[in-house]
């Protein structure tokens, strides 16, 4: 009975050692993730530093191993003296400073607090030596995709040799920088896409100038993106025996000679017409059989200067003859509405390209049948556009016509005339 009683002893002293052995730390509570911000400086912004030394208090206690290397100075000030005690930086300046310059002060993501959390952005305070220089630069923001406008651009304005001025995020259609020295700059942005601090090539819009500012000066900035990529023929698409569709890999500028030929032959198929629209070249040709035939584009250039000295691509041809009649799809003005102007410009669009000496139009003057001459405004395209060489009458009804002979390349006509009815209704001020 002893043995048993004193095996249980002996297991339950195992069972209490193991539960107190197995005990966990407790957690510490919630993780700081607040980043740091900037709250005063001494002098304030903008203020005099002819006494040589800059506070600048931040909302946590920072990391002392982070401020000599998130904080850059211009002009640059070789002897100082960098200091941190908790939440303050004191810089010591013991040089003289240049008279009646702008000194600025850049404070980069790399500092952090003592917690790690880096500081939200760069942003760069300026102080003055002497009288306060205020240039400036200004100017519009285009983008590439407009959804970028919806982000933020590092910008970042260096010395004509690189070195950092300011550092500061803008946004939105217009920027304008103040409070410069007059000296030679580099204006450099990007937008940060994918938040890596710095810019990727070909993934992120960026923009660079030189501008030597020493008055108020305007640079307007496109955020681009880089391109080397040269334009390819990516597909062909016969519409008929007479209309050809080329589809490039993106959008053409311009080049400077297209040929089709037979490939056995080399006999070249004559092209009438040609309308490049964007990543699309639309072409009315004479008739083409089902022979194997080349393109021949010389000088293929992109929106971005990347040119193919010479782009050869083959395709079998067609014999399919186009039998389906051209329609009008829209036009502006619309139908019975009048217009703010003696003179408008009249809209027709097409199903398909209308070659200019196949579309039978005329205006006339509801009122009396008078015919007025027109000046042809843009032609030989999906959209026609028109407007009357003299003034119309004002408050008396028009007619833009397009006559049922109109017709494609391959000869089909439209169904029915087409009438436009509008009224020029153009009231004195």
């Amino acid at each position: 009975m002893n043995k048993v009683f004193r095996a249980l002893i002996i297991i339950a002293l195992a069972i209490v050692i193991h539960g107190c052995g197995s005990k966990k730390s407790p957690t510490g509570g919630a993780v700081d993730s607040e980043k740091p911000t900037v709250l005063t400086s001494l002098p304030a912004a903008f203020g005099q530093i002819s006494n040589g030394r800059i506070l600048i208090d931040f909302s946590k206690p920072m990391d002392k191993s982070s401020i000599t290397q998130g904080i850059y100075i211009y002009p640059p000030i070789a002897d100082k003296k960098i200091t941190l005690d908790k939440n303050t930086v004191t810089i010591l300046i013991n040089e003289e400073l240049k008279t009646d310059t702008n000194y600025y002060v850049t404070l980069t993501t790399r500092l952090k607090d003592i917690r790690g959390n880096n500081l939200e952005e760069n942003q760069t305070l300026v102080f003055a030596s002497g009288k306060l220089n205020n240039y400036r630069v200004a100017g519009t923001i285009e983008y590439e995709y407009p959804l970028d406008r919806n982000s933020y651009i590092q910008f970042n304005l260096l010395s004509a040799d690189s070195l950092i001025v300011l550092s500061q995020k803008i946004s939105g259609g217009a920027y304008a920088i103040d409070a410069l020295n007059p000296s030679d700059y580099i204006l450099r942005a990007y937008i940060d896409k994918n938040n890596n601090g710095r810019y990727d090539f070909s993934i992120e819009p960026w923009f660079e100038t030189k501008s030597s500012i020493r008055q108020a000066t305007n640079i307007n900035m496109t955020m681009a993106y880089a391109d080397t990529t040269r334009p390819v023929i990516n597909n062909i698409q016969l519409r008929s025996n007479r209309e050809i569709q080329i589809d490039f890999s993106e959008a053409v500028k311009s080049y400077s000679n297209l040929r089709i030929s037979r490939v056995h032959d080399k006999t070249e198929l004559k092209i009438i017409k040609q309308l490049l629209l964007g990543d699309k070249l639309h072409l009315l040709t004479a008739e083409m059989d089902s022979s194997a035939y080349a393109i021949e584009i010389i000088a293929l250039s992109d929106h971005k200067a990347n040119a193919h000295p010479r782009t050869l691509y083959r395709f079998n041809g067609t014999t399919k003859k186009d039998e389906t009649p051209p329609t009008i799809v829209s036009a502006n003005p619309r139908n019975g509405t009048s217009v703010n102007d003696l003179e408008p410009v009249l809209e027709v669009r097409f199903s398909e390209i209308i070659p200019l000496e196949n579309v039978m139009v005329k205006l006339i003057s509801t009122e009396g049948g008078e015919v007025i001459a027109m000046d042809i405004i843009q032609a030989d395209h999906f959209v026609c556009k028109f407007r009357p060489k003299r003034p119309l009458q004002n408050y008396r009804t028009h007619s833009l016509i397009i006559g049922s002979e109109s017709s494609d390349i391959s000869g089909n006509k439209l169904e029915s005339d087409f009438k436009l009815v509008f009224l020029p209704l153009k009231r004195d001020k």
